[in-house]
């Protein structure tokens, strides 16, 4: 069977731009966050409470057509800083990134670009510990972005 063929990086900037829209747009975020573009970044994460978006490894074609239309997958890694001082706020963190992640299947992607169309959006994890130091820590949530772009 062959190899699904890597997503080019101009079609994989199509979506993203979506996925930052959609994560902004969330309307349960924790009383004192502010969602906007300092505290949820693209490709980045701030060193104290914010929310990093990070296109992970396997963007591909799914299926191309003749006429330059296809569809397309796309995983992404949703990453919260935060610094909970209780079990109670660790886990109302990890939930929150949960709940992010469960509306954003539910919510669906309007692309500013006409010819994007989601297919559908799909976590591919539980939300995980990853980095800790003595002041913050960092929980991971893996999701899949599927979608069809019409040329």
């Amino acid at each position: 069977m062959a190899e699904p063929e890597k997503l080019t990086i101009q079609d994989a900037e199509n979506a993203q731009k979506g996925i930052l829209a959609l994560a902004l747009a969330y309307p349960d975020y924790p009383k004192l966050f502010k969602a906007d573009n300092t505290t949820i970044r693209w490709n980045s994460i701030k060193a104290d409470r914010s929310i990093g978006l990070f296109p992970i490894q396997g963007a591909v074609y799914l299926k191309k057509y003749v006429s330059g239309s296809y569809v397309a997958q796309m995983p992404f890694q949703i990453l919260y800083k935060c610094s909970p001082t209780t079990n109670r706020a660790s886990i109302e963190a990890q939930e929150m990134l949960n709940n992010l992640a469960a509306w954003m299947e539910e919510s669906g992607i309007e692309f500013k670009d006409p010819h994007l169309t989601l297919q559908s959006i799909t976590r591919t994890s539980p939300v995980y510990g990853g980095e800790q130091d003595e002041k913050t820590v960092v929980y991971a949530i893996n999701i899949q972005l599927k979608y069809f772009y019409k040329k």
